[in-house]
């Protein structure tokens, strides 16, 4: 018994072989996307790094709220200075190899804001950062970095490495990931590095830097230590989610982006980094005040999800991981060994803008990369891949005209011929080729297959548009099972209809003009924008072409069109003159052969005679021979089994389709499928996922509800689009089970709550308090519909009318609804007697002093808060200068607008040292004018660690659904003001 051909393109094989390799693709991709590498089961892998010990330092900073307007961070500060000097004095580190510095000096004035604020506004900030400096081999002898003023182009030796973490956290958060995880990390770093045996080749500068959750204010504050002109390059720890993997998401360029090459779990894509750049994501971190402020070169690394947890009172450590903590820690010592560990001049040199205010820190190239399953790390110049895309764009398409033009001329080529005639000049009756069946079918299955998936993605966005909030994999599963069903059932229907041979060929040559298309744009931006995300579309058109190559090798199998058109026409003249009715002319004698097999065949059918015998015959009466039907009859079967005999040799076409297509290899599909297939399911399958899951949950941000559907439904027909050439040969097994899929998927997706305790509904909360009057309220923002909900729950605001509004909302896309909150006034300044209600001290938490001399523009403000050093004035007029304590604002930050400033924020270092500002602003044009100024003085408390300071905070932690995370709104979780007029 023959054995059928396990990879021959028939349903069985093609519907097993492409299961499979899904299956055992997808399956690792989503166990690497939803766990952590353990870590280690010796705490202590590393000498001077201790799992152990890191784990006890983040549960013991991540214990209370501490932003930078609280009282527990001023205990974070001393306790870091604490841990800092006992590692020095374990490590015998003397005071001229390891620093140890607390910048109670440096302040900044700016003009500008980085990020965030549609408001012309200034800033005036005190730092108090805390700066690290462990010498490396290579650096300059003595105490170098008090030799001056701080300049960024001054040349320090041979520059060294900055390595920075924030240590204060958002008052809703406990700030366990962001930035905990980062600050324990740049502890443990310190603890090696310090060690005799791990000093670096370079010089190491860890950066524990404050206040970054207001504005990124401790990074900017790093412009005026003196160690800023030593560093050329800088590893940034951040959390932009609450766990997970700590994700490689931003680097400057490809040279700095090696030193986290060969780290042993690596983790991230250009794409995010490009995602960021082009400002698609919103929120920032201090990467943009080294890199676009100081012109360092390095790397952002972050945990990003999940984002429900991030910036509210799950960011704790219950809910993160020592796993999560060893992936930061392990890919951060290796990062730094690298960038530490260069001796060569990669970071040292010219810069490429030119900028001599800037570091001299060399030319680095825009690089891409990506990790591969978590363990594999590709990394590579974006020129380079300019180079490959442009030469593909070119090259590509003239080789497969160049093998097109071959087999035009070896006559083999049959796309697109659909007759061929069977002598040369004759025109009569010539023979179809069906070369032109299937020619518009992929993309026709393409066009209204992806037009649904869209379309589902509208549909979902329009009835139910958060069920992907803590759905991920519901929306996945209808995406992918709607595009396979909906494709297939077109392209199996049409094959079904009308077989070609030439349908997987079409349809890989389609893919190839949709690449090579794709890859014109993608080129365009890579020599444009420098955009490196589009490596995906590159390694596509590669691999499209190379099955397009085969797909054109593949007719070389078959005769020439003409020698088949000339069999076929014989073969039916044959045909045609058997099947016409027989006279004396038609007869045909049966060869000798036939003679001889007809004598054997009679002789077995004789037998020895015998009493039950006939006398006549042998009682068979099918077996009599008559002189015309039988030699008429066998002649012709003899013809036919001769002609059946041949075609079973040269091969026969599968079931209906084009006789010619015989002699097609039946195997060459896959070689096709693994070149199409498995590289870019991964590339797509890994890209896919962790781009959805870190803006799956942005909504509540006020981000775009569609943007989500729209990523899930690209990447979801990626991943099916190296299956497309070969579905119209699966059976209908799998599509009817994704039918159920889709089916049940869709109506869970319409109708599921979209939130639940694991991934809660992000709501902003703020309370303000008008201190002139003593109106007090209370303001809850996201979608109006859960925004309610939460309100509904609150025993402050039954019965109290809701506003709610978005204009004006401080959250864009968002709604803010706001009630009255005299039920629950805050007691953020506790100078009164207990049992005196807080409204009796209102007036007491801010007090201002205004000094204008005569009938000038000028005017000093004086302002004095109890219990917090983060205050505000706001301005109903632009103001044309300002300066605070003396200080005018560092040009570095910006100058100025021309329509000027409406808002000055103040930041101080201590609690008690009154702001002093002087603000100037320009008269008003009509003389009738008042060449006063007025507005507002403005405060915020953030410290919630006592319960009792904010009542409406404490309630909404307490009452509002399960379903319902707090987070803050601005800066204040309470904001107090008064009224001004100069």
């Amino acid at each position: 018994m023959a054995v059928a051909n396990p990879v021959a393109f028939k349903p069985f094989p093609v519907t097993f072989w492409t299961t499979v390799a899904y299956v055992a693709l997808l399956i690792p991709l989503l166990v690497v996307h939803e766990t952590v590498p353990p870590p280690p089961s010796n705490p202590t892998l590393y000498s001077g790094l201790n799992l152990t010990k890191s784990w006890l330092e983040l549960t013991e900073l991540s214990r209370e709220y501490h932003p930078f307007n609280s009282r527990r961070n001023d205990e974070i500060h001393d306790w870091l200075l604490l841990e800092l000097e006992e590692i020095k004095r374990r490590n015998r580190a003397n005071d001229s190899n390891v620093v140890v510095l607390a910048d109670n000096v440096s302040n900044i004035t700016t003009a500008n804001i980085l990020f965030g604020s549609t408001i012309p506004s200034a800033t005036y900030f005190e730092g108090t950062n805390i700066v690290v400096y462990i010498r490396g081999k290579d650096d300059p002898h003595g105490r170098w970095w008090e030799n001056g003023a701080v300049y960024s182009d001054k040349i320090i030796g041979k520059g060294g490495v900055l390595m920075n973490a924030h240590y204060d956290s958002v008052a809703s958060g406990y700030g366990a990931t962001d930035d905990g995880m980062g600050c324990v990390t740049l502890i443990a770093l310190i603890d090696y590095f310090s060690r005799p045996e791990n000093q670096p080749q370079r010089g190491i500068v860890a950066l524990f830097n404050n206040n970054e959750e207001d504005g990124l204010w401790g990074a900017q504050a790093f412009a005026n230590n003196p160690f800023l002109p030593f560093c050329h390059t800088f590893l940034n720890l951040e959390g932009a989610g609450a766990g997970g993997r700590a994700l490689l998401f931003r680097t400057t360029d490809a040279e700095v982006t090696n030193a986290y090459k060969g780290a042993k779990d690596p983790y991230g894509t250009v794409i995010t980094s490009d995602v960021f750049g082009l400002g698609v994501i919103k929120s920032q971190t201090d990467y943009i005040v080294f890199n676009g402020l100081f012109g360092l070169r390095g790397l952002d690394m972050a945990f990003i999800r999940p984002r429900a947890r991030y910036h509210t009172n799950q960011d704790d450590a219950k809910h993160a991981s020592r796993a999560s903590l060893w992936h930061m820690l392990s890919n951060s010592l290796h990062t730094m060994q690298g960038l530490s560990g260069d001796t060569g001049h990669t970071f040292i040199g010219d810069r490429a803008d030119g900028d001599r205010k800037k570091v001299r820190n060399g030319r680095g190239n825009d690089g891409v990369w990506f990790d591969i399953f978590g363990k594999g790390f590709a990394l590579f110049e974006l020129r380079t891949m300019f180079a490959w895309s442009l030469t593909l764009l070119i090259a590509t398409p003239m080789m497969l005209l160049g093998l097109t033009y071959i087999l035009i001329r070896k006559d083999r080529y049959y796309f697109f011929s659909a007759r061929r005639s069977a002598y040369e000049g004759s025109d009569l009756d010539p023979v179809m080729l069906g070369g032109r069946k299937g020619l518009f079918r992929f993309p026709f299955a393409l066009v209204v297959a992806g037009a649904l998936v869209v379309g589902s993605a509208y549909l979902i966005t329009k009835i139910n548009p958060l069920v992907i909030y803590s759905n991920e994999y519901t929306v996945w599963a209808m995406m992918i099972s709607l595009f396979y069903f909906a494709f297939w059932t077109i392209m199996a229907g049409a094959n079904f209809a009308r077989p070609s041979a030439l349908h997987r060929g079409y349809s890989i040559l389609w893919l190839f003009t949709i690449a090579w298309g794709v890859l014109v744009a993608d080129t365009v931006f890579e020599d444009r924008f420098r955009i490196a995300a589009g490596y995906l579309f590159v390694f596509f058109h590669a691999a499209t072409f190379l099955t397009s190559f085969i797909t054109l090798c593949e007719p070389f199998a078959l005769p020439t069109k003409a020698s088949f058109a000339q069999q076929a026409h014989d073969d039916h003249e044959i045909r045609d003159h058997l099947g016409a009715v027989p006279h004396a002319d038609d007869l045909i004698s049966p060869s000798r052969e036939e003679l001889a097999a007809e004598e054997n065949d009679e002789g077995e059918l004789q037998s020895e005679a015998t009493e039950t015998t006939p006398l006549v015959g042998d009682g068979s009466g099918d077996t009599r021979r008559t002189t015309f039907a039988t030699t008429y009859r066998r002649s012709i079967s003899a013809l036919m089994n001769k002609a059946t005999s041949t075609d079973s040799e040269k091969g026969q076409p599968y079931e209906y389709e084009q006789l010619w297509s015989g002699n097609l290899p039946t195997w060459v599909w896959v070689i096709q499928f693994l070149i199409l297939g498995p590289f870019l399911i991964i590339l797509a399958g890994q890209n896919g996922l962790m781009m959805v899951s870190s803006i799956s949950q942005t909504g509540a941000d006020g981000s775009s509800l569609l943007l989500p559907y729209l990523i899930t439904a690209f990447f979801s027909i990626f991943l099916i689009l190296p299956i497309t050439p070969f579905m119209h040969r699966i059976t209908h097994h799998v599509p009817m089970v994704l039918l159920l899929v889709f089916v049940s998927t869709l109506i869970y997706n319409l109708a599921a709550f979209p939130f639940s305790e694991e991934s809660r509904y992000k709501v902003y909360f703020q309370q303000t308090v008008d201190l002139d009057s003593g109106i007090t309220e209370v303001h809850y923002a996201g979608l109006q519909e859960f925004v309610k909900l939460t309100i509904a729950e609150l025993p402050s605001a039954a019965g109290k009318e809701i506003k709610c509004n978005q204009e004006g909302s401080l959250r864009p896309g968002l709604v803010t609804c706001t009630y009255d909150g005299s039920d629950v006034p805050p007691n953020v300044v506790k100078t009164l007697p207990n049992g005196v209600p807080p409204q009796k001290g209102y007036s007491s938490w801010l007090n201002f002093n205004i000094t204008r001399i005569g009938s000038e523009t000028k005017a000093r403000f004086e302002i004095d808060a109890k219990d917090s050093r983060s205050c505000a004035i706001t301005f109903k007029k632009p103001i044309s200068s300002f300066t605070v304590h003396g200080n005018a604002p560092d040009d570095r930050f910006g100058n100025i607008p021309e329509e000027g400033l409406t808002k000055i924020k103040l930041y101080r270092r201590d609690w008690t040292t009154p702001w002093k500002v002087d603000v100037q602003w320009e008269a008003g044009a009509d003389a009738d004018a008042s060449t006063g100024i007025d507005g507002r003085v403005l405060c915020s408390w953030d410290d919630a660690n006592t319960p009792g300071t904010i009542p409406a905070y404490d309630e909404g932690l307490k009452y509002s659904p399960t379903w319902v995370a707090l987070t803050k709104l601005t800066s204040g979780l309470c904001e107090g003001s008064k009224a001004f007029k100069a």
